[in-house]
């Protein structure tokens, strides 16, 4: 015992190693739950019960089809039935009946099935009795007869439930697909509201300049209208038709004043309009990108809702 430690020291280290392990080891255990259960399998069931057919009560083999629609279910069953033989499958009373169907999988004598479907919420119920040699087989026949017939249904199952889940995946798809399309609508009107402000910009900017030529040629016209007034009062002396003449330059001079100042308050109400259609597609343009951001979210959604039935699919066994 090292230096300075008692029993009891070393009891209690003792206990808070331990502790630190089974919590390392319970977190451990956790974690590798989640992981197997983020990876969870389908798999599809098969058993062996007694059910009631035309024929009277018999084993048979039940399997639980989830997801699956009904009509689509019934037709691959019948397609399924007379796959390999060229006997009919006959249906009558909700019951699937072929006879003498070979199948070489369970045994070179020919075999005699009887089906039928049920449908629940959700889910198809599946039974089917397989006779052979007057026999129905179960669980106390020879494995290799017993084996690849349950093996006929369940892969008749896995593959609906494939089916159901492929179904439904298309139908998702088409939901993305739709979320995607309305995605690139709006980023559109976006972008042509974007251009649009853009084009008011440069409209303001090119009649900022033209304002600041317009004040220029005010000025200079001003000064042409004041040298001219002062020549009129230097020729008040003279003839009265040079006078009359430097009246009427007066005159078009204080014409062309005036549609200098008519052009300036026209230029500022061109700015004012731009500015204001601006205003209107900035409210527009963030009406866009609120819509944008919530259908973004409806899209990530969705993508997460197919990489799920995505996983699903991948797992059914």
């Amino acid at each position: 015992m090292p230096f300075g430690t008692s029993h009891s020291d070393t009891f209690s280290l003792s206990q808070t190693s331990f502790k630190y392990l089974f919590m390392k080891k319970s977190l451990f255990i956790l974690f590798v739950s989640l992981i197997v259960s983020a990876h969870a399998q389908e798999e599809i069931v098969v058993t062996i019960k007694n059910k009631s057919f035309s024929i009277g009560e018999v084993p048979a083999f039940v399997s639980f089809i989830p997801e699956a629609n009904y009509a689509q279910v019934a037709k691959a069953w019948e397609k399924y039935l007379e796959q390999g033989t060229k006997e009919k499958m006959l249906f009558e009373n909700g019951e699937y009946v072929i006879l003498s169907k070979a199948y070489e999988k369970v045994s070179s004598t020919p075999l005699n099935i009887y089906a039928y479907l049920k449908e629940y919420e959700r889910e198809l119920l599946l039974v089917c009795a397989i006779q052979m040699n007057g026999e129905f087989i179960s669980k106390e026949m020879d494995e290799e007869i017993y084996i690849p017939a349950k093996k006929y249904v369940r892969d008749f199952a896995v593959e609906s439930y494939k089916n159901a889940v492929s179904d439904k995946i298309k139908e998702e798809e088409k939901v993305l697909k739709k979320l995607e399309s309305d995605k690139n609508q709006l980023t559109l009107q976006k972008e042509n509201i974007l251009s649009s402000i853009n084009q008011y910009e440069r409209n303001t900017i090119t009649k900022q300049d033209d304002i600041t030529l317009n004040k220029l040629d005010l000025s200079n016209k001003v000064i042409q209208i004041q040298a001219q007034k002062e020549l009129i009062l230097q020729l008040a002396n003279a003839g009265e038709e040079a006078q009359e003449e430097a009246e009427k330059v007066l005159k078009d001079m204080e014409k062309d004043f005036k549609k200098l100042q008519k052009a300036n308050e026209n230029l500022h109400q061109d700015i004012a309009y731009n500015e204001s259609q601006i205003r209107l597609e900035e409210s527009s343009k963030k009406g866009i990108e609120s819509q944008l951001k919530f259908l973004q979210l409806d899209i990530d959604d969705q993508e997460y809702k197919l990489r799920k039935l995505q996983q699903k699919l991948e797992d059914i066994q």
